[in-house]
């Protein structure tokens, strides 16, 4: 755990937020975009994170910034909103994240009322946190708040107006035991730094920036994931639902790759998943319809393309014309759900 007292002596990154923020649940202005925040990278992929969550309208929005193949940022406190693009324009320069943060700061005459965080594609990390919010420090209502960041392989976590320091230790410890994507194993660190207190005046907004190096631009994008929830009492809740909407939706891919395969099966398990992740999805049931048609299980088929069905009609038209279907064509059961019968 690093903390850091003097912007001469700092090192470790974070992406921007808003600055002067004001708190619509205050009476007055508040003087800090309190915030927990975590950048990352993932060798494997080579891709590059940023998540965050806040007691703060919209921090998802104005504190990640990343760019594939090059780095990431986060940016709070009383965040710089231009730290994002000229640590990014710092790093393609060739200056380590260490450099970059102390070129942005000493070139910031608001430094003391900011934290900011940065990585690059190597996993160094370098971070700042001004003196004025270090640990023992106060936040806008006189109350002990902590301010820090604990530096890892490939991540950095960091935050201020905290619980404490169990917040950023949680944190780092879920984001280095938690398997999977990288989106995943962020959210597992907000998780886990939420469960010891978090922002400790509270939740409002939160959000994932994942960003990958495209391989083909004609069908693929940068981003990865970008989710943001800006204004709820548990903006986690939401963000769980929105990455399980996108992880349905990676499961009724995987489903339908297995299907061109012949492997019908292990397509229907895929989608299966896909639509208990998601089960208000019209279009992951008719998917699902799909599967079991081609592997001859018609009735339950049906039973799926009824649901679909309900949910939006014109699945029945597209049934009928569909050429998976084909065979159950001459069923009454299929005849009476297109209402020919």
């Amino acid at each position: 755990m690093k903390r850091l007292a003097w912007f001469g002596l700092l090192l470790i990154v974070t992406l921007p937020a808003t600055s002067q923020q004001v708190d619509p649940h205050l009476a007055g202005p508040d003087p800090w975009f309190s915030t927990f925040s975590i950048v990352a990278l993932d060798p494997a992929t080579q891709e590059l994170g940023v998540a965050v969550q806040s007691r703060a309208f919209g921090a998802g929005a104005a504190v990640p910034y990343a760019k594939a193949g090059v780095g990431a940022v986060a940016t709070q406190a009383a965040a710089n909103r231009s730290y994002g693009p000229k640590a990014i324009a710092s790093l393609e320069a060739g200056l380590s994240p260490a450099e970059a943060v102390r070129k942005m700061v000493e070139e910031d005459p608001a430094k003391l009322r900011n934290q900011v965080a940065v990585i690059d594609m190597k996993g160094r990390t370098a971070v700042y946190t001004s003196p004025t919010i270090d640990a023992g420090g106060k936040d806008a209502q006189g109350n002990p708040a902590y301010a820090g960041s604990i530096e890892g392989k490939n991540y950095s976590v960091q935050g201020n107006t905290l619980a404490g320091e169990e917040v950023v230790k949680a944190m780092a410890k879920a984001f280095e035991t938690t398997p999977g994507r990288l989106e995943d194993r962020l959210m597992a660190a907000l998780d886990a730094g939420q469960s010891k207190g978090g922002d400790r005046r509270g939740m409002q907004s939160a959000g994932i920036l994942v960003v990958r190096p495209v391989k083909d631009p004609n069908n693929d994008v940068e981003r990865a994931v970008d989710l943001r929830v800006d204004d709820a009492a548990d903006p986690f809740k939401e963000l769980h639902r929105l990455l399980d909407i996108r992880r349905a939706n990676g499961f009724s891919q995987q489903s339908s790759q297995l299907a061109q395969q012949g492997k019908f099966a292990e397509a229907i398990a895929q989608q299966k998943k896909a639509v208990d992740m998601n089960p208000k999805s019209d279009a992951l049931h008719y998917a699902l319809a799909q599967r079991y048609a081609q592997a001859g299980e018609y009735l339950n088929a049906l039973t799926e393309l009824e649901i679909a069905a309900k949910m939006l009609r014109r699945y029945k038209e597209q049934a009928a014309r569909d050429p998976v279907f084909e065979k159950m064509q001459q069923f009454v059961e299929f005849k009476r759900f297109l209402g020919t019968n």
